[in-house]
């Protein structure tokens, strides 16, 4: 098939890291598939994509409303002739008007990354309504929990797909020394933008009170964001700083699992983890908060510990783990096994599917 992905810009964030997985899932089961970015931005995942050789059409889209990038879009539309579009986050409906003026008939498949109401604004949710009910675009789900938001979000919709997200494993290593730690010094892993939504504070605040039992443990946070500078204060103001670490973003950091005793995700609100899945594809025993889509991969203390996103419940479930060697290999070796529902390439034939269903359609 011929398919087009599409999406804003490839920050490393869980949205973007998912199309980077699918888009060389699909190219490896022999499809054609070329990517648009809206604006110029470079990352890690852009850089391997062009590595291995797939096309990106960078749209060089300014800040705000900028309408001469329909044009720009319907160029490459016209020109690519795809059998399917794929589009991500908010440029559903500048897609929809570039297909229009390249008068192409293909099926825009939409995947909602997160709960309905917290991945887009008012106004691009009734934007999206609109269209999802008036043209052939089509909303998919990653998991349970996102498909019943978007129903009870979107008026009209009735059902849709559900098609989990997938990570490609084959650079995952297993954590280290067959789950053996050394409680004081616990090492913590987090990995995730600095964003409102992954609770950073209550991050800190629970490893300070961690800390004062275990007293050589360590966090790492991996990742940046519009918080990033505010977090950093906050653990020197703290004292801290020697016992928290910040590594900024890595464009591959699924080599530094093994290096780690936990993973943690306390986030207030998720879709479906990329982070969460190549942890557990680790076997890394995992702590995550209750929201989202996460119960729907995590199942408690059969594969994590799921826990409300509060000081409290983080602190409890970082002080079992560390004591509890038989909990941590218990729960790692559970995690690994389930990562073998959610490969890229399992995620990619599912698209197709779909896909091939809305072609025939």
């Amino acid at each position: 098939m011929r398919i087009l992905q599409i999406m804003p810009e490839f920050g490393l964030a869980g949205a973007e890291r998912m199309a980077e997985d699918l888009i060389l899932s699909l190219r490896k089961a022999g499809h054609t598939v070329k990517v648009v970015s809206f604006y110029d931005y470079h990352s890690a995942i852009t850089d391997n994509l062009e590595k291995n050789g797939v096309e990106i059409t960078y749209l060089n889209k300014k800040g705000g409303i900028d309408l001469p990038v329909i044009g720009r879009l319907k160029e490459v539309i016209a020109s690519f002739q795809p059998e399917v579009i794929h589009t991500h986050r908010y440029i559903l409906f500048y897609t929809l008007l570039a297909r229009m003026l390249a008068s192409v008939k293909a099926p825009i498949v939409h995947t909602v990354h997160n709960e309905a109401k917290k991945e887009l604004n008012f106004i691009y949710r009734k934007i999206n309504n609109f269209l999802f009910l008036i043209s052939k675009c089509y909303p998919v789900a990653l998991t349970k929990k996102i498909k019943e938001t978007i129903i009870d979000e979107y008026i009209g919709i009735k059902d849709l797909p559900i098609i989990m997200n997938g990570v490609n494993t084959d650079n995952i290593h297993p954590i280290k020394n067959d789950y053996k730690a050394d409680a004081d010094a616990f090492k913590i892993l987090h990995i995730g933008r600095f964003a409102e939504a992954k609770n950073h504070e209550t991050i800190v605040d629970s490893f300070a009170k961690f800390h004062q039992h275990h007293p050589k443990s360590t966090l790492t946070f991996f990742g940046e964001g519009v918080k990033f500078e505010k977090i950093k204060e906050k653990v020197k103001n703290d004292n801290l700083t020697d016992s928290i670490l910040f590594k900024g973003a890595v464009g591959e950091v699924t080599s530094h699992f093994h290096e780690y005793d936990v993973f943690i995700l306390p986030s207030l609100f998720e879709g479906m983890p990329i982070t969460i899945i190549e942890a557990m594809a680790a076997g890394m025993p995992i702590i995550a908060s209750n929201v989202g889509g996460i119960p729907d991969i995590i199942t408690n203390r059969k594969n994590g510990i799921l826990i409300k996103p509060e000081a409290a419940d983080l602190v409890k479930a970082l002080n079992e783990l560390a004591d509890d060697e038989g909990l941590r290999k218990r729960l790692g070796e559970a995690a690994l096994e389930s990562s073998k529902l959610y490969t890229s390439d399992q995620m990619a034939r599912e698209y197709v599917n779909y896909y091939q269903t809305l072609v025939k359609h």
